[in-house]
């Protein structure tokens, strides 16, 4: 048995998340073993950018489940709503714990899983190192004194740092390095808009396009492949999820923080804390907040995580450690069969339902219970206000002919 695995936020899952599957599938790599699963670890509640997902993880993992995916596995705060390296990191090291995925499958905008690696090995050269903390103590962004240091060594690979997958590819095969992983890598040519950029009718419509459009009309385009799951969640209230119904309690919770507060927040150093402790007490929005703090040291995206941590509660300090646990969101028959093949081979107790976390390691039991609130938060920004308990009630998805939910 042979797996790939790929790590992904599927929000929402659309054309060019089933071309990824699609190809990796058809990869070589896995097909010469004859026996082909693929594994996605997704992000639950929190993502990324700095918001919550536009629908529950369940429904996604089920998007997921519908178009290729063999298993889901979660991955949870506040790893999912982490910068490139340990969002990366994390991902890496869930699948290497499930012990038993011999692939790495990731987008990429250039396809050359070679050059790639050659970025990624060029940061991690002395000179290039020292280069970039120069740089960045002179008050440089990070992201624009890695690119100029890697630069100075190969030209080439620098270039990657200018186009979102690419960047996070070479944080993917950064991380392989440092865990140990042994993946075999595999490139898969990114197909479709830019990130962030619109369609033009000839490509695949990105993710962020196609988030405007959900929340502006509440259905997508009939051909996306999750235009009916996402329209039966909208008639349920429970989609699309809206950050700007959160907006008095998030500021709420950002005017009550101090200076010391803030300072223990993710990703928060060199005296960001009070940059952001400043405009928080003049911006009356939160987007006006990142307008005040935002300048060419501190990337908004960077400044937006720091803002959403503080929504969550999470610190410094949860990234102390890695993922704690294996988090079961769905599978189909042949996911069950690698789960099977897992019981054997991971390295990290598997969860499926909630009552799976009271067993877990105190540190893992702290990442549970931000993955809890990030859901319980997520309810709120929902067209109809949910209970909490959402994360506690969720059940494991099983695709079976009759798409059934395992009880």
């Amino acid at each position: 048995m042979r797996a790939a695995g790929i790590i992904a936020e599927y929000n929402p899952f659309h054309a060019g998340h089933a071309w990824h599957i699609e190809q990796t599938r058809a990869a070589g790599a896995i097909r010469a073993a004859g026996n082909t699963h693929v594994v996605a670890v997704m992000s639950g509640y929190a993502m990324q950018r700095g918001e919550f997902a536009i629908a529950r993880k369940s429904i996604r993992a089920q998007m997921a489940l519908e178009n290729g995916v063999d298993l889901v596995l979660g991955l949870p705060a506040p790893f999912s709503c982490a910068r490139a390296q340990d969002f990366a990191r994390a991902g890496v090291h869930i699948l290497q714990a499930l012990g038993c995925v011999d692939v790495l499958s990731f987008g990429s905008e250039c396809g050359d899983a070679s050059l790639i690696q050659r970025a990624a090995s060029g940061l991690r050269q002395g000179s290039v190192q020292n280069a970039m903390r120069a740089a960045v103590g002179e008050g440089t962004a990070f992201a624009a004194a890695r690119q100029a240091a890697l630069a100075r060594l190969d030209p080439e690979a620098a270039a990657l740092l200018r186009r979102p997958n690419d960047t996070l590819a070479v944080e993917y095969l950064t991380a392989i390095a440092d865990l140990g992983a042994g993946f075999a890598p595999l490139a898969v040519p990114r197909r479709g808009a830019a990130h962030d950029a619109p369609g033009d009718g000839k490509n695949f419509q990105c993710a962020s396009e196609l988030r405007i459009i959900f929340r502006e009309r509440g259905v997508l385009p009939e051909k996306n492949p999750s235009s009916a799951l996402l329209r039966e969640e909208a008639s349920k209230g429970l989609a699309p999820v809206d950050m700007r119904r959160l907006e008095t309690a998030w500021l709420a919770r950002l005017r009550g923080m101090s200076i010391e507060e803030l300072a223990r927040l993710p990703d928060v150093s060199e005296g960001m804390e009070h940059l952001l402790y400043g405009a928080i007490r003049k911006g009356s929005s939160v987007q006006e907040v990142l307008a005040i703090a935002g300048g060419r040291r501190y990337p908004t995206a960077r400044l937006r995580r720091a803002l959403f941590h503080a929504l969550l509660g999470a610190t410094a300090g949860d990234f102390s450690a890695l993922p704690g646990y294996i988090q079961v969101l769905g599978h189909n028959a042949a996911g069950q069969a690698l789960l099977r093949l897992a019981k054997s081979t991971a390295t990290l107790p598997i969860a499926l339902r909630h009552r799976d976390m009271k067993a877990l390691p105190i540190t893992a039991q702290r990442q549970y219970a931000l993955e809890c609130r990030a859901a319980d938060l997520m309810a709120l920004a929902m067209p109809t206000i949910q209970p909490c308990g959402m994360e506690e009630r969720r059940e494991v998805v099983v695709k079976k002919e009759t798409d059934n939910v395992d009880k």
